[in-house]
Protein backbone atom coordinates (compact mmCIF):
# COMPACT_ATOMS: atom_id res chain seq x y z
CA UNK A 1 0.00 0.00 0.00
CA UNK A 2 1.42 3.43 -0.97
CA UNK A 3 0.32 6.01 1.20
CA UNK A 4 -0.18 10.04 0.60
CA UNK A 5 -1.02 12.08 3.51
CA UNK A 6 -2.36 15.26 3.47
CA UNK A 7 -3.94 17.63 6.53
CA UNK A 8 -7.51 16.91 4.74
CA UNK A 9 -7.62 13.51 3.52
CA UNK A 10 -5.08 10.96 1.98
CA UNK A 11 -5.12 9.39 -0.28
CA UNK A 12 -4.01 4.79 -0.41
CA UNK A 13 -3.07 3.25 -3.85
CA UNK A 14 -3.12 -0.69 -3.60
CA UNK A 15 -0.05 -2.66 -4.81
CA UNK A 16 -0.01 -3.45 -8.28
CA UNK A 17 -2.04 -6.67 -10.01
CA UNK A 18 -1.38 -7.67 -13.94
CA UNK A 19 -4.49 -7.70 -15.68
CA UNK A 20 -3.11 -8.74 -19.32
CA UNK A 21 -0.33 -10.86 -18.94
CA UNK A 22 1.97 -10.34 -22.07
CA UNK A 23 4.92 -12.34 -21.30
CA UNK A 24 3.19 -15.00 -21.11
CA UNK A 25 1.53 -14.95 -24.40
CA UNK A 26 5.43 -13.64 -25.57
CA UNK A 27 3.82 -9.99 -26.82
CA UNK A 28 3.60 -6.88 -25.99
CA UNK A 29 1.13 -3.96 -25.51
CA UNK A 30 2.26 -0.30 -26.02
CA UNK A 31 -0.84 2.66 -26.12
CA UNK A 32 -4.45 1.48 -25.64
CA UNK A 33 -5.42 1.68 -21.93
CA UNK A 34 -9.12 3.49 -22.71
CA UNK A 35 -11.98 2.65 -20.23
CA UNK A 36 -15.23 3.91 -20.06
CA UNK A 37 -18.57 2.59 -17.45
CA UNK A 38 -21.27 2.19 -19.85
CA UNK A 39 -24.15 1.08 -16.89
CA UNK A 40 -23.13 0.84 -13.13
CA UNK A 41 -20.39 -1.71 -12.30
CA UNK A 42 -20.61 -2.51 -15.58
CA UNK A 43 -17.09 -1.04 -18.27
CA UNK A 44 -15.19 -2.11 -21.24
CA UNK A 45 -11.50 -2.05 -20.76
CA UNK A 46 -8.99 -1.93 -23.91
CA UNK A 47 -5.42 -3.09 -24.07
CA UNK A 48 -3.20 -3.29 -26.88
CA UNK A 49 -2.66 -7.09 -28.73
CA UNK A 50 1.29 -6.04 -30.16
CA UNK A 51 4.57 -7.50 -31.81
CA UNK A 52 7.29 -7.87 -28.78
CA UNK A 53 10.01 -7.80 -31.12
CA UNK A 54 9.31 -4.64 -33.94
CA UNK A 55 11.19 -1.67 -32.08
CA UNK A 56 11.69 -3.93 -29.33
CA UNK A 57 7.72 -3.94 -28.11
CA UNK A 58 7.35 -0.37 -28.33
CA UNK A 59 4.95 -0.24 -31.72
CA UNK A 60 1.22 -0.51 -31.86
CA UNK A 61 2.13 -3.46 -34.90
CA UNK A 62 -0.87 -5.32 -33.82
CA UNK A 63 -4.68 -4.80 -32.72
CA UNK A 64 -6.93 -3.91 -29.79
CA UNK A 65 -8.56 -6.34 -27.38
CA UNK A 66 -11.23 -5.54 -24.77
CA UNK A 67 -12.79 -7.06 -21.93
CA UNK A 68 -15.99 -6.80 -20.72
CA UNK A 69 -16.51 -6.31 -16.24
CA UNK A 70 -19.88 -6.51 -14.56
CA UNK A 71 -18.66 -6.55 -11.21
CA UNK A 72 -16.23 -3.25 -10.74
CA UNK A 73 -13.05 -4.78 -11.78
CA UNK A 74 -13.98 -8.33 -9.58
CA UNK A 75 -13.69 -10.43 -12.85
CA UNK A 76 -13.57 -9.94 -16.14
CA UNK A 77 -15.09 -11.24 -19.36
CA UNK A 78 -12.56 -13.42 -21.92
CA UNK A 79 -11.01 -11.34 -24.45
CA UNK A 80 -12.76 -10.31 -27.88
CA UNK A 81 -10.84 -8.74 -30.78
CA UNK A 82 -11.86 -4.96 -31.82
CA UNK A 83 -13.21 -5.45 -34.96
CA UNK A 84 -11.92 -2.25 -36.41
CA UNK A 85 -8.36 -3.35 -35.41
CA UNK A 86 -8.42 -6.48 -36.26
CA UNK A 87 -9.29 -5.98 -40.08
CA UNK A 88 -7.09 -2.53 -40.54
CA UNK A 89 -4.41 -4.64 -39.40
CA UNK A 90 -5.01 -7.70 -41.96
CA UNK A 91 -5.49 -5.70 -44.51
CA UNK A 92 -2.49 -3.98 -44.34
CA UNK A 93 -3.82 -0.30 -44.32
CA UNK A 94 -2.81 0.74 -40.70
CA UNK A 95 -2.68 -0.22 -37.42
CA UNK A 96 -5.35 1.15 -34.46
CA UNK A 97 -5.04 2.01 -31.34
CA UNK A 98 -8.18 3.07 -29.05
CA UNK A 99 -6.64 6.25 -27.49
CA UNK A 100 -9.83 7.41 -24.75
CA UNK A 101 -13.50 5.83 -24.87
CA UNK A 102 -16.36 7.73 -23.08
CA UNK A 103 -20.11 6.77 -22.52
CA UNK A 104 -22.54 9.02 -24.60
CA UNK A 105 -25.55 9.81 -22.42
CA UNK A 106 -27.88 7.11 -24.35
CA UNK A 107 -25.53 4.51 -22.67
CA UNK A 108 -23.53 4.33 -25.93
CA UNK A 109 -19.87 3.11 -25.80
CA UNK A 110 -17.49 5.64 -27.99
CA UNK A 111 -13.77 4.67 -28.81
CA UNK A 112 -11.79 7.56 -29.92
CA UNK A 113 -9.46 5.66 -32.15
CA UNK A 114 -5.62 6.75 -33.36
CA UNK A 115 -4.69 5.30 -36.95
CA UNK A 116 -0.91 4.88 -38.04
CA UNK A 117 0.43 3.98 -41.02
CA UNK A 118 2.83 0.69 -40.62
CA UNK A 119 5.88 2.40 -42.84
CA UNK A 120 7.73 2.99 -39.72
CA UNK A 121 9.02 0.69 -37.55
CA UNK A 122 7.51 2.38 -34.48
CA UNK A 123 4.24 3.06 -35.86
CA UNK A 124 2.79 5.12 -33.61
CA UNK A 125 3.44 8.38 -35.56
CA UNK A 126 3.21 9.76 -37.79
CA UNK A 127 -0.74 9.76 -37.24
CA UNK A 128 -3.26 9.91 -39.84
CA UNK A 129 -6.70 11.77 -38.97
CA UNK A 130 -8.87 9.86 -36.02
CA UNK A 131 -11.58 7.60 -36.30
CA UNK A 132 -14.84 7.14 -33.68
CA UNK A 133 -16.76 3.65 -33.37
CA UNK A 134 -19.77 3.52 -31.36
CA UNK A 135 -21.25 0.44 -29.65
CA UNK A 136 -24.99 0.73 -28.56
CA UNK A 137 -25.22 -2.61 -26.91
CA UNK A 138 -22.18 -2.53 -24.00
CA UNK A 139 -19.41 -3.97 -26.96
CA UNK A 140 -21.44 -6.79 -28.26
CA UNK A 141 -21.72 -5.17 -32.06
CA UNK A 142 -20.11 -2.24 -33.18
CA UNK A 143 -20.94 0.21 -35.97
CA UNK A 144 -19.41 1.09 -38.84
CA UNK A 145 -16.38 3.64 -38.24
CA UNK A 146 -16.25 7.52 -39.73
CA UNK A 147 -13.54 10.59 -39.04
CA UNK A 148 -14.50 12.37 -36.43
CA UNK A 149 -11.50 15.31 -36.83
CA UNK A 150 -10.70 16.21 -40.10
CA UNK A 151 -6.92 16.86 -39.15
CA UNK A 152 -4.03 14.32 -38.49
CA UNK A 153 -2.92 14.21 -34.90
CA UNK A 154 -3.78 12.62 -31.79
CA UNK A 155 -6.68 12.50 -30.02
CA UNK A 156 -5.18 12.56 -25.89
CA UNK A 157 -8.57 13.16 -23.78
CA UNK A 158 -11.99 12.69 -23.77
CA UNK A 159 -14.76 13.93 -21.11
CA UNK A 160 -18.55 13.97 -20.84
CA UNK A 161 -20.24 17.08 -18.73
CA UNK A 162 -23.49 17.86 -19.26
CA UNK A 163 -24.75 15.69 -21.87
CA UNK A 164 -22.03 16.70 -24.01
CA UNK A 165 -18.63 14.95 -25.45
CA UNK A 166 -15.58 16.89 -25.47
CA UNK A 167 -12.16 15.68 -27.46
CA UNK A 168 -8.87 16.98 -27.40
CA UNK A 169 -6.55 16.29 -30.12
CA UNK A 170 -2.74 17.67 -30.93
CA UNK A 171 -2.60 19.21 -34.46
CA UNK A 172 0.19 16.85 -35.14
CA UNK A 173 1.15 13.90 -37.62
CA UNK A 174 4.04 14.06 -34.95
CA UNK A 175 4.69 13.41 -31.67
CA UNK A 176 6.59 16.82 -30.23
CA UNK A 177 5.35 20.47 -31.75
CA UNK A 178 7.81 22.07 -34.26
CA UNK A 179 5.74 24.81 -36.27
CA UNK A 180 2.95 27.42 -35.91
CA UNK A 181 -0.18 24.90 -37.26
CA UNK A 182 0.76 22.26 -34.63
CA UNK A 183 -1.99 23.48 -32.35
CA UNK A 184 -4.66 21.83 -29.53
CA UNK A 185 -8.17 21.84 -30.70
CA UNK A 186 -11.24 20.70 -28.58
CA UNK A 187 -14.25 18.88 -30.28
CA UNK A 188 -17.74 18.26 -29.00
CA UNK A 189 -20.32 16.05 -30.12
CA UNK A 190 -24.21 16.81 -28.62
CA UNK A 191 -25.71 13.66 -30.92
CA UNK A 192 -23.63 10.98 -28.48
CA UNK A 193 -20.71 10.63 -30.35
CA UNK A 194 -22.15 10.63 -33.98
CA UNK A 195 -20.64 13.82 -35.40
CA UNK A 196 -17.92 16.16 -33.33
CA UNK A 197 -17.85 19.85 -34.17
CA UNK A 198 -14.82 22.36 -33.66
CA UNK A 199 -14.99 24.35 -30.42
CA UNK A 200 -12.04 26.22 -30.09
CA UNK A 201 -8.04 26.01 -30.24
CA UNK A 202 -6.60 26.32 -26.98
CA UNK A 203 -4.66 29.45 -27.23
CA UNK A 204 -1.01 28.33 -25.60
CA UNK A 205 1.00 30.85 -27.38
CA UNK A 206 4.20 28.39 -27.90
CA UNK A 207 3.65 24.59 -28.79
CA UNK A 208 7.20 23.91 -29.88
CA UNK A 209 8.12 20.80 -28.19
CA UNK A 210 4.88 20.27 -26.91
CA UNK A 211 2.96 16.61 -26.46
CA UNK A 212 0.38 15.12 -24.98
CA UNK A 213 -2.15 16.72 -22.98
CA UNK A 214 -5.23 16.41 -20.71
CA UNK A 215 -8.48 17.98 -19.62
CA UNK A 216 -10.92 17.78 -16.19
CA UNK A 217 -13.27 19.50 -15.17
CA UNK A 218 -13.49 20.83 -11.71
CA UNK A 219 -16.67 20.75 -9.55
CA UNK A 220 -17.37 24.57 -10.30
CA UNK A 221 -17.68 23.15 -14.10
CA UNK A 222 -14.52 24.93 -15.08
CA UNK A 223 -12.68 22.78 -17.68
CA UNK A 224 -8.93 22.40 -17.09
CA UNK A 225 -6.62 21.78 -20.35
CA UNK A 226 -3.07 20.85 -19.17
CA UNK A 227 0.08 19.92 -21.70
CA UNK A 228 3.63 18.05 -21.99
CA UNK A 229 6.40 20.58 -22.20
CA UNK A 230 9.78 18.54 -23.31
CA UNK A 231 11.76 21.81 -22.49
CA UNK A 232 10.36 21.86 -19.35
CA UNK A 233 8.93 18.50 -17.68
CA UNK A 234 8.40 19.99 -14.08
CA UNK A 235 5.90 22.98 -15.70
CA UNK A 236 2.84 21.71 -17.15
CA UNK A 237 1.63 24.32 -19.64
CA UNK A 238 -2.10 24.86 -17.61
CA UNK A 239 -5.29 26.56 -20.10
CA UNK A 240 -9.05 27.72 -18.19
CA UNK A 241 -12.47 27.50 -19.67
CA UNK A 242 -15.53 29.08 -17.84
CA UNK A 243 -17.99 28.49 -21.07
CA UNK A 244 -16.76 24.66 -21.65
CA UNK A 245 -13.99 24.67 -24.20
CA UNK A 246 -15.19 27.73 -26.08
CA UNK A 247 -13.12 30.52 -25.00
CA UNK A 248 -9.99 29.90 -22.99
CA UNK A 249 -7.34 31.96 -20.32
CA UNK A 250 -4.00 30.43 -19.92
CA UNK A 251 -2.26 30.71 -16.76
CA UNK A 252 1.03 30.23 -15.01
CA UNK A 253 2.38 26.73 -15.56
CA UNK A 254 1.58 24.19 -12.94
CA UNK A 255 4.76 22.79 -11.11
CA UNK A 256 5.32 19.02 -10.52
CA UNK A 257 8.02 18.10 -7.99
CA UNK A 258 9.03 14.98 -10.23
CA UNK A 259 7.91 15.84 -13.99
CA UNK A 260 5.28 14.89 -16.03
CA UNK A 261 4.55 12.77 -19.39
CA UNK A 262 1.33 11.54 -20.55
CA UNK A 263 -0.81 13.58 -18.37
CA UNK A 264 -3.63 11.72 -16.68
CA UNK A 265 -6.30 13.16 -14.59
CA UNK A 266 -9.38 12.29 -12.41
CA UNK A 267 -11.31 13.94 -9.81
CA UNK A 268 -12.21 11.51 -7.07
CA UNK A 269 -14.27 12.20 -3.53
CA UNK A 270 -12.81 16.05 -3.93
CA UNK A 271 -9.48 14.97 -4.70
CA UNK A 272 -8.00 15.81 -7.97
CA UNK A 273 -5.39 13.15 -9.27
CA UNK A 274 -2.68 13.50 -11.48
CA UNK A 275 -0.44 10.06 -12.69
CA UNK A 276 1.67 9.86 -15.87
CA UNK A 277 5.52 9.23 -16.80
CA UNK A 278 8.07 11.01 -15.00
CA UNK A 279 10.29 13.33 -16.26
CA UNK A 280 12.91 12.00 -18.80
CA UNK A 281 10.69 9.54 -19.60
CA UNK A 282 11.49 7.24 -16.56
CA UNK A 283 9.12 6.16 -13.54
CA UNK A 284 5.47 6.33 -12.53
CA UNK A 285 4.33 9.33 -10.59
CA UNK A 286 1.16 10.09 -8.69
CA UNK A 287 0.06 13.32 -7.70
CA UNK A 288 -2.99 14.82 -5.87
CA UNK A 289 -4.18 18.35 -5.42
CA UNK A 290 -7.63 19.64 -3.76
CA UNK A 291 -7.52 22.59 -6.74
CA UNK A 292 -6.17 21.14 -9.64
CA UNK A 293 -3.71 23.64 -9.74
CA UNK A 294 -1.39 23.04 -6.86
CA UNK A 295 0.10 19.85 -7.02
CA UNK A 296 1.56 17.55 -3.78
CA UNK A 297 5.51 16.53 -4.15
CA UNK A 298 3.64 13.45 -5.41
CA UNK A 299 4.95 9.70 -4.52
CA UNK A 300 6.84 7.28 -7.05
CA UNK A 301 4.22 4.35 -7.98
CA UNK A 302 7.20 2.73 -10.22
CA UNK A 303 10.69 2.93 -10.83
CA UNK A 304 11.59 1.66 -13.94
CA UNK A 305 13.36 3.24 -17.33
CA UNK A 306 11.94 2.37 -20.83
CA UNK A 307 9.07 2.51 -22.90
CA UNK A 308 6.54 2.10 -20.08
CA UNK A 309 4.24 3.51 -17.77
CA UNK A 310 1.58 4.61 -20.13
CA UNK A 311 -1.76 4.69 -18.14
CA UNK A 312 -5.19 5.91 -18.05
CA UNK A 313 -8.59 5.38 -15.37
CA UNK A 314 -11.55 5.25 -14.74
CA UNK A 315 -13.97 6.04 -11.56
CA UNK A 316 -15.60 2.85 -10.43
CA UNK A 317 -17.74 2.17 -6.80
CA UNK A 318 -18.00 -0.96 -4.87
CA UNK A 319 -18.99 -1.82 -1.30
CA UNK A 320 -16.31 0.15 0.40
CA UNK A 321 -17.24 3.05 -1.84
CA UNK A 322 -15.80 5.04 -4.49
CA UNK A 323 -12.40 4.24 -6.33
CA UNK A 324 -9.92 4.74 -9.28
CA UNK A 325 -8.83 2.20 -11.12
CA UNK A 326 -5.38 3.23 -12.67
CA UNK A 327 -4.46 0.98 -15.65
CA UNK A 328 -0.82 1.35 -17.09
CA UNK A 329 2.08 -0.76 -19.00
CA UNK A 330 4.99 -1.85 -17.05
CA UNK A 331 8.05 -3.36 -18.38
CA UNK A 332 8.57 -7.12 -18.13
CA UNK A 333 11.64 -7.42 -20.46
CA UNK A 334 14.10 -5.43 -22.43
CA UNK A 335 13.01 -1.84 -23.05
CA UNK A 336 9.68 -1.82 -23.73
CA UNK A 337 8.05 -5.35 -24.03
CA UNK A 338 5.50 -4.88 -21.50
CA UNK A 339 2.32 -6.12 -19.59
CA UNK A 340 -0.91 -4.48 -18.20
CA UNK A 341 -1.03 -3.20 -14.81
CA UNK A 342 -4.08 -2.70 -12.16
CA UNK A 343 -4.14 -0.37 -9.21
CA UNK A 344 -6.76 0.90 -7.23
CA UNK A 345 -6.76 4.42 -5.66
CA UNK A 346 -8.90 5.53 -2.73
CA UNK A 347 -9.53 8.47 -0.84
CA UNK A 348 -9.88 8.85 2.57
CA UNK A 349 -11.19 12.05 4.17
CA UNK A 350 -9.70 12.84 7.82
CA UNK A 351 -12.24 14.30 10.45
Amino acid sequence: MTTIEHEHYRVLIDEPEVYIDNEKRKRSGHMTHAMTEFAPGSFIDFNANCSPTRCGGHSVYGWVEYRISQDAGKTYSEPHDFPYSVESFLEGNWTISVEKAVTAPDGSIVALCLRNTMLEEICCEPWLTPMCIRSEDGGETWGEPYECIPYRGRIYDAVVHDGVIYAMIFCNEHFLGSSPEHVYRVYASRDCGKSFEEQSVVPWPDTTRRGYCSMIFDRKGILHAYAYNEAREREMDHAVSEDCGKTWKVTEPCYVAKGIRNPQTALIDGVFILHGRGENGRDFVCYSSEDAVKWDEGVYLGRKEGGCYYSNNINLRDEKGDFLLIQYSDLYDGWARVNAMHRILRIEKKV
